[in-house]
C-alpha cells in the first residue's frame, strides 16, 4: 500500500529522484506472478506505447526513464515494470483529477521547493541545477516532474482533508484508550526499520604471487668425510651464530664473524634470484619465512646454514567477482521531542515566544548574497526609524507580512534551528541581526514569553494526528480505486483493459 504524501517525506525533497518510489515488497509480490506477462511483453510495443489512460498515453521511453530514475535495473522486460507502470498510470489519473480541482503550483511555490531541496542537500540554491545535471538528469525534466509531484501532493491533501473529519469526542475516546496520544506499537514501528534490498557489489580480490627472493646466508662448512667431533663443532658454531641473531645482533655482523661462505665479507648477501635459480633446499626452507625474518639452523651435506629472507618480488594478481550483499538496516530515527514530552511523567512546562519576523527568500533567481544585502537594507531602515510592522508589510515575503510580521506564539522545536537559536537569544523588544535559515534571511523581534504545562495539549494534538493517519490511508486508497474505476485504462504491459 502506497504511503500517503503527508505521512512520508515527499520524494520531491531528495536529490535526484522526484518520482514515486517502487516499494521493494511490491516488486517481490509482482515477481511471484511468474513470467507470463514477461513473455507477452516482447514485441508488443511496436508503437512505443506502454499504456493509455483516458485520452493520454504513457510511452515506453517514459517508462524506461522512470525505471532508470528509480534505480531499478531490469536486464530487459520484467515484473518490476508492472509496478512502475501502475504507479505512472495512477499519476496520470491524479493529474487529470487535479485539473478538475484547478490545482496549480505557482512559480514562487516551485522556487521555494527547489530552495528547500538545495538546503536539505547542503547546497546553495544556485548549485542545485549543476548537481542535478551532474547526476545525468535533464534539468527541465526534473523541474517539470517536481511541479507534478507538488500538484499531486496538494491533491492528496485536499482529498483527505475533505473526507476525514476528526472531532473532539473522537479525540477524547482515543485518549481514553491511548493516554499519550500515540497509537499502540508506535515505538516498535520506529525500531523495526525495513531492511534495504540486497545489492550487487564487485569484489576485487588481490593476491601476491612471489617470483623471486633475496637472501642472506650464514654458512658453517663441514668437509667431506669429517669426523663426528668436527660435525659437532660446526653445529656448535652454527648454534652460537643463531643465538646472537636471536639476541638482536644484525645478520650482517654475525655473517662476517661466523660464516665460511665467500659472501661473508658482504654480510652474507646472496642477492636476488628467481625461485628456479635457487637450490631447492633454500626454497623449501624459506617458503614459510616472512620477509625480514630468518630460518633456524638447518643441515645440508656440505655443512650448516642459516638464511635470512630479505624480500620477495613478484606479481599482484586481481580476481573480480560479483557478490550479493545485504546492507544493514538503517538505525531507527530518533524519538521526536514532541513524543518524548507526550510520554514524560509529570507536567511538561514549555516556554513559548511571541514574535514577529521579516523574511527575504533565497530562490534560484535571487541568490543568498542578494537576499542578505536586501535584509541588511531593511534592518538599516528599521534602525533609521521605520517601524517593524511597516517594514514587514513592505518587504517581507512571508504570509505574515500583511499582519506586520506577526506569527503569534511559537513553541520550542517548531522553527528552523538557526531561526530558533536566534529567537531564544533575544530579549523582548530587541531586534535581531540578520538570521539565515533554510528559507532565506530573517529579522526577528520578540514581543513576549510565557510558560505553562503543555502536556495535555501535546497529547491531544498527537491523538488527532494518530486518528487522522489511521483513517486517511483507507480513504485515500478508496478514492484512488474510484479514479481507476471511472477511467479508461489500457495497460499493454499486462494486456488488461478497463472501461468506466
Amino acid at each position: 500500500m502506497r504511503k500517503l504524501g503527508f505521512m512520508r517525506t515527499a520524494v520531491a525533497l531528495a536529490i535526484p529522484a522526484i518520482f514515486i518510489a517502487v516499494p521493494p515488497a511490491a516488486l517481490a509480490q509482482q515477481a511471484k506472478k511468474g513470467g507470463a506477462s514477461q513473455q507477452r511483453a516482447s514485441g508488443q510495443f511496436a508503437d512505443g506505447i506502454a499504456a493509455v489512460v483516458n485520452n493520454e498515453i504513457i510511452t515506453m521511453r517514459e517508462l524506461q526513464q522512470r525505471m532508470a530514475s528509480n534505480r531499478v535495473t531490469t536486464g530487459g522486460q520484467n515484473q518490476a515494470q508492472q509496478v512502475v507502470l501502475q504507479s505512472m498510470i495512477d499519476e496520470k489519473l491524479m493529474r487529470q483529477d487535479a485539473e478538475l480541482y484547478g490545482i496549480r503550483v505557482t512559480d514562487a511555490q516551485l522556487s521555494q521547493a527547489m530552495a528547500n531541496i538545495a538546503q536539505r542537500n547542503n547546497l546553495p540554491p544556485e548549485k542545485l541545477r549543476p548537481a542535478i545535471e551532474q547526476m545525468g538528469l535533464n534539468w527541465d525534466d526534473y523541474v517539470r516532474n517536481l511541479r507534478n509531484e507538488m500538484v499531486m501532493e496538494e491533491l492528496r491533501t485536499r482529498i483527505i482533508q475533505s473526507r476525514v473529519n476528526i472531532n473532539e469526542s473522537d479525540v477524547d475516546a482515543f485518549l481514553k484508550q491511548n493516554p499519550t496520544g500515540l497509537l499502540p506499537g508506535h515505538a516498535a514501528e520506529r525500531q523495526n526499520q525495513p531492511k534495504p534490498p540486497p545489492q550487487k557489489q564487485v569484489v576485487v580480490e588481490r593476491s601476491f604471487v612471489p617470483k623471486a627472493v633475496a637472501l642472506q646466508h650464514i654458512y658453517i662448512r663441514v668437509p667431506d668425510n669429517s669426523s663426528e667431533d668436527v660435525v659437532a663443532a660446526a653445529r656448535k658454531k652454527a648454534d652460537a651464530a643463531m643465538a646472537k641473531l636471536r639476541r638482536g645482533t644484525s645478520f650482517d655482523s654475525v655473517a662476517k664473524e661466523y660464516s665460511d661462505g665467500p659472501e661473508a665479507s658482504s654480510g652474507g648477501n646472496l642477492g636476488i634470484r628467481m625461485f628456479e635459480d635457487w637450490p631447492s633446499l633454500f626454497v623449501n626452507m624459506t617458503k614459510k619465512v616472512p620477509d625480514g625474518r630468518t630460518t633456524g639452523v638447518f643441515k645440508a651435506p656440505n655443512g650448516f646454514h642459516i638464511l635470512k629472507v630479505v624480500e620477495r618480488r613478484g606479481l599482484v594478481q586481481e580476481n573480480k567477482r560479483v557478490v550479493t550483499v545485504q546492507p544493514s538496516a538503517p538505525p531507527p530515527p530518533p524519538v521526536p521531542p514532541i513524543e518524548k514530552m507526550a510520554t514524560q511523567k509529570g507536567p511538561v512546562n514549555i516556554t513559548e515566544t511571541k514574535l514577529k519576523h521579516i523574511l527575504v527568500k533565497i530562490t534560484p533567481v535571487f541568490s543568498d548574497q542578494q537576499a542578505r544585502a536586501k535584509i541588511d537594507d531593511v534592518r538599516n531602515q528599521i534602525e533609521g526609524g521605520m517601524s517593524f510592522e511597516d517594514a514587514a508589510k513592505k518587504y517581507s515575503q512571508d504570509t505574515s507580512a500583511p499582519l506586520g510580521g506577526e506569527i503569534g506564539w511559537v513553541p520550542p522545536g517548531a522553527s528552523d534551528p538557526a531561526f530558533e537559536k536566534a529567537m531564544n537569544a533575544l530579549q523582548p523588544g530587541q531586534l535581531s541581526a540578520p538570521v539565515r535559515s533554510q528559507y532565506g534571511w530573517h529579522l526577528i523581534t520578540v514581543e513576549d514569553r510565557r510558560s505553562s504545562d503543555k502536556q495535555p495539549e501535546i497529547r491531544r494534538n498527537l491523538a488527532r494526528q494518530s486518528l487522522y493517519q489511521k483513517r486517511a490511508e483507507p480513504v485515500y486508497e478508496d478514492w484512488l480505486q474510484q479514479l481507476r474505476a471511472k477511467a479508461y485504462i489500457d495497460n499493454r504491459l499486462t494486456q488488461q483493459k478497463s472501461r468506466p
